[in-house]
């Protein structure tokens, strides 16, 4: 038993050692918590060692957490560069998100970006309050920060990128989204985003490019099939669209947006029969009446369709 207790106070103080020198060398108070408790079960184990006294098993399982346990995750932990300061303030940051209090939580950011301005994480957190403050500039500048400490933090391009579409720079947008998918080419997201930006920049065959090269990291993927279908009508090229729109139908047979351009195509043919077959199936679902009946109302193809089709 005394022999245990020695264990406990030789190993207690060597882990108090070596964090008071983490302490020194990064001039962080932040240690100081745990050398407090450290030192107060390092000072009752010994007590104990020297006298009659008995410490209850709840008390001695308490002071093996505080002395060794948390010390020694400490330690191991900076052996794999996780810093504790920063591990701490992240965790205490992230509290205050989740509690609904951004100014609490980039207070903790900011200071932990006083002591460590490498700080991935806290640059990272700083960027996502400022961005959904609506302080687009800041929040690009610490994307940008995170970027330059963690190369391949794929999200924050992203991130730039939905930024600087919503600031409508839409060119800058192009250009950090073609530099992302030159770097993951599988970012479906960052597809999608950079597709939507050139249909509506009406550079459909830039469009059509970037979808096409999704399809080899999402072969079954309804909305690139879908907006390919959307891309190829924009172009006249009724042919491939409905190809494409027939593909998405088949992956997701429930999304009626596909059946109803196939529909549309149909009309445009003249394949009356088809036309009908399609927009009787969307006229039984409840959510697609008005938009058929919208359609019928102005499109010059389906007069007299009833009629005709049978």
């Amino acid at each position: 038993m005394i022999i245990e207790k020695i264990i406990f106070n030789l190993l207690a103080f060597a882990l108090f050692i070596i964090i008071f020198f983490k302490m020194i060398k990064r001039n962080d108070t932040t240690y100081l918590d745990i050398l407090i408790l450290q030192f107060i079960g390092i000072a009752i184990n010994f007590i104990e060692l020297v006298t009659t006294i008995k410490l209850p098993i709840i008390v001695k399982i308490i002071l093996y957490i505080l002395c060794i346990v948390i010390p020694g995750i400490i330690v191991f932990l900076e052996k794999k560069n996780i810093i504790f300061p920063e591990l701490l303030n992240v965790a205490i940051a992230k509290f205050y998100i989740a509690k609904n209090n951004p100014d609490e939580a980039k207070r903790y950011m900011l200071s932990l970006i006083n002591k460590y301005p490498e700080s991935y994480f806290a640059h990272k957190i700083l960027a996502q309050i400022y961005e959904k403050e609506g302080k687009h500039t800041n929040a690009m500048d610490e994307y940008v920060r995170a970027i330059e400490i963690n190369t391949k933090d794929y999200n924050s391009y992203y991130k730039i990128s939905v930024i600087l579409q919503e600031l409508n720079n839409n060119e800058a947008a192009i250009n950090m989204l073609n530099d992302l998918l030159r770097k993951k080419p599988d970012y479906l997201e960052a597809t999608m985003l950079l597709g939507d930006i050139l249909y509506n920049e009406e550079r459909f065959k830039e469009a059509t490019t970037v979808y096409t090269e999704a399809l080899k990291y999402n072969p079954e993927n309804y909305d690139i099939y879908y907006n390919l279908g959307m891309v190829y009508t924009r172009l006249n090229d009724f042919k491939k669209a409905k190809e494409y729109y027939e593909t998405a139908a088949q992956i997701n047979s429930m999304l009626y947006n596909a059946k109803f351009n196939l529909g549309q195509i149909a009309m445009l043919y003249g394949d009356l029969r088809r036309s009908r077959k399609v927009f009787y199936g969307m006229f039984r679902k409840r959510r697609y009446r008005s938009r058929f009946l919208l359609l019928f109302s102005t499109n010059k193809y389906a007069k007299g369709w009833e009629t005709k089709s049978n």
